[in-house]
């Protein structure tokens, strides 16, 4: 699943999931992320799979920066 997707599911912000990374990250960067303008760590990808129950793997995390690298 993408993570914008499951945020929207989830009625989350960006900010707000940001806030759950350790260490927290701010809406900018989750933004970028998005824009594929910078990769997600695979330590941030690690545990955006553990806040999101396995929805989103470090695979889907990896496809968001593919995508801009394809385009």
């Amino acid at each position: 699943m993408r993570l914008d997707d499951y945020l929207r599911g989830k009625r989350m912000t960006q900010a707000q999931f940001g806030e759950l990374l350790i260490p927290p990250v701010k809406q900018a960067q989750v933004s970028q992320w998005f824009r594929g303008l910078t990769r997600v760590t695979l330590d941030q990808a690690l545990q955006i799979e553990r806040i999101t129950d396995g929805e989103v793997t470090p695979a889907d995390c990896a496809a968001l920066f593919a995508v801009q690298e394809a385009a």
